[in-house]
């Protein structure tokens, strides 16, 4: 006799699997059970009160509404009769699509005409509203924003509803809401400067929202802008818990993260990936600029260190034995003492100042240097005339006039930190991006090179110069 298994969809995330046995119960915990990143340094895993697993599916058969498409046929695949039980409330809007001209009216100086859409926006656009969720990924510089706005203005004009992005840092707050207002949006922002809730939409961060999570109930429709942040606790959990009333859930970003765990988050607050379109692609088509990316592993020199460790073993048979690599690899414990080691050496950071300045003194030689510590970033500043140094405490307003002189300077240096600079800023006349030990983040990595891909009327090619050590 076949069992009956009833999936409540309870909101736009959550649902119920009532009817399943205690067995199959434990395969769906297990099987939805993914070791979260790092999860063996985490106390809870070393002390066994945890075991590093982040679960999709609850012991109570509570999941999650996106997962369904895997779940169901495998319930069925079990035997049971299925009975869908949907207390959602709200009823299902697909706008129509949009074409390359739904931006007609506003005049493009660049190209000098009218708006036009790029074929892949407008495919992205459409594909996402087809969905009615999901992840569009596009490389930096492929105009998500607009593409955001798109989508904004295309559920306002259906049914009008209102919207809300959530950006990462204040800095594209500022750039988001000055792009929505050039579409001809009706654009506030929420943020610690302001309180502009009484507009169709809504810029706003993850930060501010974190303290004021009731305002996202005022919303029917959700864009998470640089989505590989739904990784994070808190901009899950406010997609989750408190925007569970949302139907129109989408995310756009140049890079996903490659970590199970962290795609996971991702696919349970938004959805899965409905578009992409790499950067590589892009660049090809000629939408972004090329480039040529040099590692340069600058040698640490331990040999004084080492002589001294000789000295101290020389009556163990085998430390004596130690050869200088194997000393090398071993000297430091972790990265935060190799990290405070390197940056406290005046020979390195002499040679560092010197490539920023040779890099600055090409016929355009704008450029961009990420670090990731104010004090190294400070002392790295005061070796280089000129160079200006952008951290976290820096104001709004002085981060954005330092910004646009990238328009029309040739031969700046601009030092900031790895944070406040690697996501999300847009401009276009860098010629030279410089990192500095930015570690071994893939995310980081990939969005840091994306600072520089922007094409420019005069340019269309950027160097990369990534400074490591060995």
């Amino acid at each position: 006799m076949a069992h009956s298994c009833t999936i409540r969809l309870l909101d736009e995330v959550n649902c119920v699997c009532s009817g399943l046995t205690r067995d199959h119960i434990a395969f769906f915990y297990e099987k939805y059970g993914i070791f979260a990143e790092n999860y063996f340094f985490n106390p809870k895993f070393q002390l066994g009160s945890w075991d590093g697993k982040i679960r999709y599916f609850h012991k109570t058969g509570k999941t999650f509404i996106t997962l369904l498409p895997e779940i169901v046929p495998m319930i069925a695949g079990l035997g049971y009769d299925i009975e869908l039980e949907d207390r959602r409330k709200s009823a299902s809007i697909t706008p129509p699509p949009i074409d390359e001209d739904f931006f007609n009216q506003i005049w493009d100086k660049k190209n000098e005409r009218w708006w036009k859409m790029r074929d892949y926006q407008v495919e992205m656009v459409n594909t996402l509203m087809a969905n009615g969720f999901g992840i569009g990924i596009a490389g930096t510089g492929a105009g998500k924003t607009g593409m955001c706005a798109a989508l904004a203005l295309s559920y306002e004009k259906a049914a009008n509803l209102r919207s809300i992005i959530i950006v990462p840092d204040t800095t594209l707050t500022d750039q988001t809401k000055e792009a929505y207002a050039f579409f001809g949006l009706d654009v506030g922002e929420f943020s610690g400067n302001a309180k502009e809730l009484k507009h169709k939409h809504v810029v706003s961060t993850w930060q501010t929202l974190k303290n004021n999570p009731q305002v996202i109930t005022e919303f029917q429709m959700v864009i998470v802008d640089e989505a590989q942040g739904l990784r994070g606790p808190v901009l899950n959990k406010l997609l989750i818990e408190y925007g569970k009333h949302i139907s129109y859930r989408f995310g756009v970003t140049g890079t996903l993260p490659e970590g199970e765990s962290d795609a996971w988050a991702c696919k349970v607050a938004v959805g899965d990936v409905q578009f992409e379109i790499p950067a590589h692609v892009l660049i090809e088509q000629g939408h972004l600029s090329t480039l040529d990316i040099d590692i340069i592993q600058l040698s640490v020199n331990l040999r004084p260190q080492y002589e001294m460790f000789l000295e101290e073993v020389k009556d163990d048979p085998d430390l004596s034995k130690t050869t200088y690599t194997r000393f090398k690899d071993s000297y430091f414990p972790d990265f935060t003492s190799e990290k405070s080691f390197l940056h406290s050496q005046p020979e390195r950071l002499d040679w560092i100042a010197q490539h920023l300045i040779n890099q600055s003194s090409l016929d355009q030689g704008n450029t961009l240097c990420l670090v990731n510590g104010i004090p190294f970033g400070k002392k790295l500043a005061k070796k280089i005339p000129g160079a200006v140094f952008l951290h976290g405490k820096d104001e709004l307003e002085v981060r954005k006039e330092i910004y646009k002189q990238f328009a029309d300077h040739d031969n700046l240096i601009v030092i900031a930190t790895v944070n406040i600079a690697g996501t999300g800023l847009d401009i276009d006349r860098i010629f030279n991006l410089v990192f500095v030990d930015i570690g071994k983040s893939f995310i980081r990595t990939i969005q840091a090179i994306g600072r520089g891909l922007r094409k420019a009327y005069d340019k269309d090619h950027f160097n990369v110069s990534d400074l490591c050590s060995d």
